[in-house]
């Protein structure tokens, strides 16, 4: 499989942004080999990994410990191409969340991306899969930022938070994050998510007509039967693990039910692409604790209990064992 490649929508909305400060955005994109013209390719895709490089020089470049959130501050009705306009159609809010997360990644690959219902709360949960593309800040920021205008647009401002979670570290102002989004924000995470009162999920929204929104989920759907690039169970396996709680053992069982199939099919159809419910697990284990190790101070302890490792031990032979370096040293390597 190649590399995991995200629409060059995203990085118009961000070149927009730039030249707002009052920059040109033609010498950033230089340094990456593009051109501006080449951010009006609508269909055209470019590399996650040069996409995130991209976000987090263009802080640098505008000297904005925050741009991301600003970039998030900013998207309007038609930033994010057809996947704006296929939210602020949706007949409540409950379904602009949900069609977002199953269309998402036909315009960005290898993120995890979920919408769960617990308790009496919602929550919209965001991840870059592959731990290993780089820094994720800035496009961790922006993301969860620009779902949060999006469900503003849609309640026409009236919306408000309950917490935000990041997985990095908190980065320059507690306040600018707080006067955002209204809420209490926690750092160092295991998933970026955005969490609200569940009783919103029935409100209508005030911009689009639902008339458009089964067009767009057309779209979407052939959409995604163009752009498909691996199994779907991987995808759903993936999104069901992000969404579920830790502490709690992890049964295919429960992701079978879950994903609207008995066990026994699940079970094969992992067979079907060399893969086993346990592999399944311990890999997303992994790569979550990557993200961690690498965006958070939080101790190699922690990181363990917050996986759900009964101990630091099993969790660093664990990590030994699939990466080749305990948590300590992988840490030392790749933190920013």
């Amino acid at each position: 499989m190649g590399d995991a490649q995200i629409s060059v929508q995203f990085l118009r909305h961000l070149a927009n942004c730039i030249e707002l400060t009052g920059r040109h955005v033609d010498p950033l994109l230089q340094e990456f080999g593009l051109k501006k013209a080449d951010l009006d390719e609508r269909e055209a895709m470019i590399t996650l990994r040069d996409f995130l490089a991209i976000f987090e020089r263009a802080a640098e470049y505008v000297n904005n410990p925050h741009f991301g959130l600003q970039a998030g501050r900013l998207v309007g009705s038609d930033s994010l191409g057809a996947l704006s306009f296929l939210f602020l159609s949706a007949p409540t809010l409950g379904d602009a969340f949900r069609a977002f997360v199953r269309f998402l990644d036909t315009m960005q690959q290898s993120s995890a991306n979920a919408f769960v219902v617990k308790n009496g709360i919602a929550a919209f949960q965001y991840s870059i899969a592959n731990a290993e593309l780089g820094i994720r800040r800035q496009d961790a920021e922006y993301s969860i930022g620009a779902t949060y205008s999006l469900a503003r647009n849609y309640c026409a401002g009236r919306f408000f938070l309950k917490e935000v979670h990041f997985e990095h570290q908190q980065a320059g102002s507690y306040q600018s994050y707080r006067d955002f989004f209204g809420c209490d924000v926690f750092f160092e995470q295991p998933v970026n998510s955005l969490r609200f009162s569940a009783t919103d999920l029935n409100r209508s929204g005030q911009t689009l007509s639902p008339e458009l929104f089964p067009i767009l989920v057309d779209h979407f759907l052939r959409r995604s039967e163009e752009t498909l690039v691996r199994g779907d169970i991987e995808a759903d396996v993936e999104r069901w693990l992000l969404s579920a709680d830790m502490e709690k053992p992890l049964l295919l069982a429960d992701a079978a039910e879950a994903l609207g199939m008995s066990h026994h099919i699940l079970r094969r159809r992992l067979r079907e692409r060399d893969l086993s419910w346990r592999d399944c697990v311990a890999q997303w284990k992994i790569e979550a604790a990557k993200r961690l190790l690498q965006e958070s101070d939080r101790s190699i302890a922690d990181v363990a209990v917050s996986l759900g490792y009964s101990e630091s031990a099993s969790f660093i032979r664990a990590f030994k064992a699939q990466c080749g370096v305990t948590p300590a040293r992988f840490r030392r390597q790749h933190q920013r």
